[in-house]
């Protein structure tokens, strides 16, 4: 069974730097390189690319929800995996990412996202700084209507030339059969660079155990990308019993 996926990625800002909401906003260097080591890498393995978007026709809507206005339930959460980079943040702990142009916003919040809700979308990727904070996790617990892991940062992820190959990596590692999040963790880690990495997603009452963790029992430890081994079934918000998350530094 063939994992489908999308892809989003904006490596200029000029736009946004000059009528948007981030007058600082850098232009990055090595984007389509790890986007498009990320879409090869997949296709070659025999996974099924259903949109690879780039600059200004990557729109804010494509995220939001369906019933906010948004327009994911054909794209984000159209696709069994979901791949971005751009700039980020968070708002009180919830990711925000930066887009040159404003359809329907230069940013999105996670606040209007629902993510595999009656839809597709498993996991989330983002190659964006700081879309996590880890003081405060449970503020993405929103987004998770069915979605299994949201793969993001907790603080900086670095544009450098040693991790051009990072969106490779996570696709190699995806199909070797690593877990997913084992994939994110390890494939954006860089020997010159300190990146962040942070995987994060919800289980059930029973992962919790009544606060000794059964990582056995959540998608951190089950998941695979179809077609490449075991993935656990999609939890409704009223089967999700706790949040769990995984993080790293390198």
């Amino acid at each position: 069974m063939a994992t489908t996926f999308g892809i989003e990625a904006i490596r200029h800002f000029a736009n946004a730097r000059a009528n948007g909401p981030d007058s600082k906003a850098a232009d990055l260097t090595y984007t389509f390189n790890r986007s498009n080591g990320f879409d090869r890498e997949l296709r070659d393995a025999g996974h099924a690319r259903a949109f690879y978007w780039t600059e200004q026709d990557v729109w804010e809507n494509d995220i939001q929800d369906t019933s906010g206005g948004g327009d994911d339930r054909n794209w984000v959460d159209d696709v069994d995996l979901f791949w971005i980079e751009t700039h980020g943040n968070n708002d009180a702990g919830r990711p925000i990412m930066l887009y040159d142009v404003p359809r329907d916003q230069w940013l999105t919040n996670a606040s209007t996202w629902q993510l595999g809700e009656d839809w597709n979308a498993e996991w989330v990727m983002a190659f964006s700084c700081h879309t996590i904070d880890r003081g405060n996790v449970g503020a993405v617990w929103p987004i998770f209507a069915r979605l299994h892991l949201y793969c993001g940062a907790w603080e900086n992820m670095y544009d450098a030339w040693t991790t051009e190959e990072c969106g490779e990596d996570v696709a190699d590692n995806l199909t070797d059969g690593d877990t997913v999040s084992e994939a994110w963790l390890d494939g954006v880690s860089d020997w010159a660079t300190d990146n962040h990495p942070i995987v994060v997603g919800p289980g059930t009452s029973a992962a919790w155990n009544g606060g000794t963790i059964r990582w056995d029992l959540s998608p951190h430890h089950t998941d695979h990308i179809w077609g490449e081994g075991g993935t656990a079934p999609d939890l409704a918000p009223a089967q999700q019993g706790c949040l769990l998350w995984r993080w790293a530094e390198g």
